[in-house]
């Protein structure tokens, strides 16, 4: 196999090829609500404890196959990021996650339990159940 020597590549074209093949957009969305959510999660009081971190950097590792230390440098290499950017991904995630709940804690449930999108999804999750019984 012939070898390809290093080229660069910059962001602006990156950025171009996604935002012409309709790639883009979702995932500005995506990186603007969690930077939004996990900043307002810290306002509010919310952290996340180096054990959490620790705990979802090795599901997150695991859940990749990545076993071993090495194997993880070469992962993070070859995606061009650091382990300080992963944390910092992680790290927002949890936050996210931890204010999803609270705010669940503060909502009025009725008003979302009589959603007819909700009573809809929950039908389809109870046959789903019996499905899987079925077959069981």
């Amino acid at each position: 196999m012939a070898k390809v020597e290093e080229i660069e590549v910059s962001v602006a074209e990156v950025v171009n090829m996604m935002r012409i093949n309709n790639q883009f957009d979702a995932g500005l969305r995506e990186a603007i609500l969690r930077r939004v959510t996990s900043e307002a999660a810290r306002k509010s009081g919310i952290t996340v404890s180096d054990e959490e971190l620790q705990d979802a950097a090795d599901v997150f590792r695991i859940g990749r196959g990545l076993h071993k230390s090495e194997d993880m440098k070469e992962w993070l290499c070859s995606k061009g990021l650091s382990l300080d950017d992963l944390e910092q991904f992680l790290e927002t995630s949890l936050l996210v996650a931890k204010f999803k709940d609270a705010l669940e804690q503060k909502a009025d449930r009725a008003k979302y339990l009589d959603s007819p999108a909700v009573r809809t999804a929950v039908k389809e999750m109870i046959w789903q159940d019996w499905l899987r019984e079925q077959f069981e």
